[in-house]
């Protein structure tokens, strides 16, 4: 929030910060607190880095994994397809995918369950390759894509916890936070103060007009 406040106040309602002695001598100190927050990590500014990655590669990971499952059950309930077929399908949908509701785990349950599957996606190359799949390719470049997607959610989340672990610490942060609401705070009664003295020029609604977005977060 305080980001977007001191942004707003220093590019979109420049001019009317400006428009008063108050506002041009907080000026430097409002670009102080903007830069500071501004060379935060972003890790301290949300604590969930990666997020939008890690969606991206969820839906990549739950989507491949289902074509995996119903093409497994598409083959198991076919009356004419071989044995050999059937089986081929339900090991792969027993190694790989037993469950739907094995595509609803948390993200490190299915990174993990990537690392435990990349062993036994090799051990089963060479029949997962026999199972022709719609678009072209194998069963086995299916599944492995699928492992492939649990792995590259692995690598976000070792991300995240990097980036949380070097980010400022929390204290710190939760400083600059309340020094720069305080300094708002002091730089909105002493803009009172200069409207209320009758040389001003300034009108009555300002004041309001200058920290309406400040007052709008709050609410």
């Amino acid at each position: 929030d305080m980001k977007l406040v001191l942004r707003a106040l220093l590019t979109d309602n420049l001019d009317d910060l400006r428009a008063s002695a108050t506002g041009r001598l907080y000026e430097p100190r409002l670009r102080a607190k903007k830069e500071a927050i501004d060379a935060l990590p972003e890790a301290a500014l949300s604590r969930s880095p990666f997020s939008e990655d890690l969606g991206t590669a969820d839906g990549i990971h739950d989507g491949v994994g289902t074509a995996v499952f119903y093409l497994c059950e598409a083959i198991l309930a076919h009356p004419d397809l071989s044995a050999e077929v059937k089986h081929t399908a339900e090991v792969a949908r027993a190694t790989f995918i037993p469950l739907l509701s094995n595509l609803r785990q948390p993200f490190a349950d299915e990174a993990a369950t990537a690392l435990s599957n990349r062993p036994k996606l090799a051990r089963q190359k060479a029949t997962l390759k026999t199972i022709q799949v719609p678009g072209g390719g194998s069963l086995f470049e299916w599944v492995k894509a699928f492992v492939d997607a649990g792995d590259t959610i692995d690598g976000l989340l070792r991300k995240r916890a990097h980036a949380l672990a070097t980010a400022d610490d929390a204290s710190g942060t939760a400083a600059l936070r309340g020094g720069t609401l305080g300094l708002l705070s002091r730089f909105r009664e002493a803009l009172k103060d200069e409207l209320a003295d009758d040389g001003s020029k300034l009108t009555a609604g300002h004041e309001a007009h200058l920290f309406a977005y400040l007052d709008k977060l709050a609410s």
